[in-house]
């Protein structure tokens, strides 16, 4: 194949360098991470940039996202253990396509395969190959104890150095490494992620703010695991059960039945309806008033921009820095994390006053999947100007 090309860069001048831009990619699966990768590559690719996706499995819920002029190559990889492993043991072998291939950047999709790329590059010898990693989820989280959280902690440090560039998903985040990691801190980056398509944002043009008078419908969106707390979820919907309400919860997980039994306990299983996986969740957005987010932790989350985009109000705990500092900006102010009480009174503040609607939209508006693309772009022509 052709390992250099010749295209327009976004200031207007030729741009030459090997080819093509790589989205590693573990599995099109269920993860909003999953989606966000197949959408960059998707988006790179109309715009002219020779774009592939390399895959660890090629099935997932979101496999038929993958636009056809994004080439799809399988890593050879051993069938023992878990993701982690896998890539750990996968690495000779995407140093071989990185020879091979020579791309120009691969970007990671998330924290997870940071470290592999990283490492593979080193071991392939190809210095011109960028790689941009990506951090997707906190590196410190609740709960964990301090051993954990030092090697946490030491190990993404480690990583970011090792790479060319780390993208934060909020301007706070990227502030906030670059204090925790002053050795790399010329390396992290915000960039918006691709959530909003056409069609959210052609949704909440159309919706008008909800009458107070009108039970609302409160949506919840995730997968039904510890870090969602459901728990806090269901306890807050139980405080305002007086409250004429419906909920739709979508998604699944190893939690699914002690959550559907929580619900049953509270006597709200009439009100509550489980539509497990949703691959498509615009719909729900369009015709949802409230979304509900009750994580103990997120990134930052794909699913309350996407509300936003749809003309549905956000409620959400305080578990992501970007995303509270989004919800601050248009006066809407999180919720503490595992407090009921705390999340009822601000779900019931919602009923009785709607948000505008305009403020969700233009924040939103930020993540478009062109802006994204604009963006990482722009990035991707930055980090082939650092040596």
């Amino acid at each position: 194949m052709d390992d250099e090309f010749d295209r327009p860069s976004l200031s207007g001048q030729p741009m030459t360098g090997p080819s093509p831009v790589v989205h590693f990619l573990y599995q099109p699966g269920t993860g909003g991470l999953d989606r966000v990768a197949i959408l960059l590559a998707n988006g790179m690719a109309e715009r002219g940039v020779p774009t592939e996706l390399w895959l660890t499995k090629a099935t997932g819920a979101v496999a038929d996202l993958i636009a056809p002029n994004v080439k799809v190559r399988m890593v050879p990889t051993p069938e023992i253990g878990g993701r982690g492993l896998q890539l750990f043991l996968q690495i000779p072998a995407v140093a071989r396509m990185i020879r091979e291939h020579r791309p120009r950047a691969i970007f990671s999709a998330g924290n997870q395969s940071n470290l592999s790329l990283a490492i593979a590059r080193s071991l392939a010898g190809q210095a011109g190959t960028k790689i941009i990693q990506k951090i997707t989820n906190p590196i410190l989280r609740p709960g964990s104890g301090t051993r954990p959280s030092r090697f946490r902690k030491w190990r993404f440090g480690f990583t970011a150095r090792l790479g060319d560039m780390t993208l934060t998903l909020s301007q706070a985040d990227a502030e906030h490494y670059s204090r925790i990691y002053p050795l790399a801190a010329d390396k992290f980056q915000a960039v918006p992620n691709p959530y909003v398509s056409r069609a959210m944002l052609a949704s909440g043009e159309q919706r008008a703010v909800r009458n107070p008078a009108q039970p609302p419908r409160l949506l919840a969106v995730g997968r039904i695991a510890p870090q969602k707390d459901y728990r806090t979820l269901i306890s807050a919907l139980a405080r305002i059960a007086d409250r004429p309400w419906s909920m739709t919860i979508l998604g699944d997980g190893p939690l699914l039945e002690e959550v559907k039994a929580w619900v049953a306990q509270s006597d709200l299983a009439d009100r509550v309806a489980f539509k497990g996986f949703v691959g498509e969740a615009t719909p729900y957005f369009a015709e949802s008033d409230i979304l509900v987010l009750s994580s103990q932790w997120e990134g930052f989350p794909a699913v309350p921009i996407e509300a936003m985009a749809s003309g549905c109000a956000v409620v959400a705990t305080d578990c992501s820095t970007g995303l509270s500092e989004l919800l601050r900006a248009i006066g809407q102010a999180p919720v503490p994390v595992q407090s009921p009480e705390a999340l009822a009174m601000a779900l019931a503040n919602e009923m009785d006053v709607p948000q505008p609607i305009a403020p969700m939209r233009a924040s939103a508006a930020v993540y478009s999947i062109a802006n994204s693309v604009d963006q990482h772009l722009k990035l991707l022509e930055q980090a082939n100007r650092t040596s």
